[in-house]
Parts: structure tokens; C-alpha cells; sequence
């Protein structure tokens, strides 16, 4: 406690390491945790703590300096340290705040990077019904972590697929309901089992296309929000309405744009 209280960082390691009781209290009732909260370097005595403790301790120290905190300071080394000991990444603080809403909240796009590529879920809702999403585009400190968590959303959406109408005969025709998804391998974008219903994109647009427009000028539905429209490989235009509006457009056409780019170039494009 003395060298905490003091200081002494190679001090404090070396206790540390020797096994030092982390859960005493001096004389006035203060622990561990309550002296590094009034040192000027108490976060670098709780990184030291973490780090260099044997893990039997560990459970006992995680308490001083969580996930949670790592990841709203942005600290992407210690944040990839506590996640390799163990930490649970999706629970929640005592405010109902998750580690990747914190890291979102500050802005901090790399974090939220590692944090989802650990399985950090996106779709969690805290007691204030924020998102990471919302947070991130609460912050006011760019648009980096906003993307970061959009590029998981839009890839999560279009391998999982869900219903949308399919148009057909570029507006032609009737529309009718399928199941819309990614092969993510190969970057094919199917709505059933038979080969004409799977088509590799070479582009994805929110909104119709001039030519569905004008085939569908007397059905007045050319505008709906949740309208998007591929073209395929073999210049073939497919014409789509997905639940939720133009978000959720906004999302199948940026995740067919981005599994279409992993299937091609091998790895995930930041």
C-alpha cells in the first residue's frame, strides 16, 4: 500500500509479483482501490496490477481497473490484455453501459474494432435505450467509430439475411417476399436455391434505378424508403424493398459492398 500510496511503480510491481495481499486495508480503512483513485498515477499501478499478476489473483484485481474503464480511455494495448484474461466483453457496468458502448462513446474506432472482432456485440440496449450506434453518433468526435460499428451491422444483416419484396423484370412484373442473403466466401447474393437466384454485385444503390423507374411510372411505389437495387456482374438489374426504410437500405448496400470486397481481396477493408 505505501509503495501505491508513494508512487513506486517498480516497487509495486515487484510486490506484486511476490504474491502482496491486493484485499488489506491500513489503518484508516482504505484498500488498494481507494489509494489508486486519489494517486496522480493510479491508472498506471492498475495496469500493473492486471498485467503482471498471477492469474489465480486476477479475478481479485479486476475490480480496480476493468474492461469497461480500458475502453473508454481508449486503451487499445490493455484493452486486447484484459480481453486475453478472460473479461466478459459483453457485460454491462454498473450504469448498464457495455465496453464496446464506452469505447463508442468516446470515439475511439480502434477499440470498437477489437472489441467487435472479439465478439463485442452491437445490438445491446442499455435501461436508456442507447445503442453503441447511438452513442458513437452522440459523441461529437467523428465519424470513425460510427463506421466502424455500421461496417459490423451491414455484415452481421446481409449474412443473416432477412424478408424483403423482390421486384421483378426491372418493375415489370409483381413483386413478391423472399429471403435476401450473402454467401459470404464467395460474395453471392441469393434469395433461393436455384442458380439464377444467386448473382455476384459489381454495385448496390439506395434508391431504383432510371430504367425500374420508368417501368414502374403509373405504380407510384419507385420511391419507397426501403428500396435499394443491385446490378449484377452480367449487367442485370435486381430491384429490392427491405423492412425499416432507408436505413435498413443503407445497411444492405453497404454490407453487400463490403462481403463482396472481402470475397475478392481476401480480408475485411477498414
Amino acid at each position: 500500500m505505501i509503495a501505491a500510496a508513494g508512487g513506486y511503480l517498480e516497487a509495486f510491481k515487484l510486490l506484486i509479483h511476490a504474491g502482496a495481499d491486493m484485499n488489506l486495508e491500513n489503518k484508516h480503512g482504505q484498500n488498494i482501490k481507494e489509494l489508486l483513485e486519489i494517486n496522480q498515477n493510479g491508472a498506471e499501478f492498475e495496469k500493473l496490477m492486471v498485467k503482471h499478476a498471477p492469474r489465480k489473483k486476477f479475478d481479485s484485481l479486476v475490480a480496480v481497473y476493468t474492461l469497461h474503464q480500458a475502453a473508454q480511455h481508449g486503451d487499445f494495448d490493455f484493452v486486447h490484455t484484459l480481453i486475453s484474461r478472460g473479461q466478459d466483453i459483453n457485460a454491462p457496468d454498473a450504469d448498464g453501459y457495455t465496453p464496446l458502448m464506452l469505447a463508442a462513446r468516446g470515439g475511439h474506432a480502434m477499440v470498437c474494432g477489437l472489441l467487435i472482432s472479439f465478439e463485442a456485440r452491437c445490438d445491446i440496449v442499455n435501461a436508456r435505450h442507447e445503442t453503441a450506434l447511438l452513442l458513437a453518433r452522440k459523441s461529437g468526435t467523428g465519424k470513425d467509430a460510427e463506421n466502424v460499428i455500421l461496417d459490423e451491422l451491414a455484415r452481421k444483416l446481409v449474412l443473416g439475411g432477412t424478408h424483403v419484396k423482390k421486384h421483378t423484370k426491372c418493375g415489370k412484373g409483381a413483386p413478391h417476399r423472399k429471403v435476401l442473403k450473402m454467401v459470404g466466401g464467395v460474395g453471392i447474393l441469393q434469395w433461393g436455391k436455384s442458380s439464377k437466384r444467386k448473382v455476384i454485385c459489381k454495385k448496390a444503390e439506395v434508391g431504383a434505378s432510371d430504367s425500374f423507374r420508368w417501368n414502374r411510372r403509373r405504380k407510384f411505389d419507385t420511391d419507397e424508403p426501403g428500396l435499394f437495387h443491385v446490378v449484377t456482374t452480367k449487367n442485370k438489374e435486381l430491384h429490392f424493398v427491405c423492412e425499416s426504410g432507408i436505413e435498413m437500405a443503407q445497411l444492405w448496400v453497404r454490407g453487400i459492398k463490403l462481403v463482396t470486397m472481402k470475397a475478392v481481396f481476401g480480408n475485411w477493408q477498414e
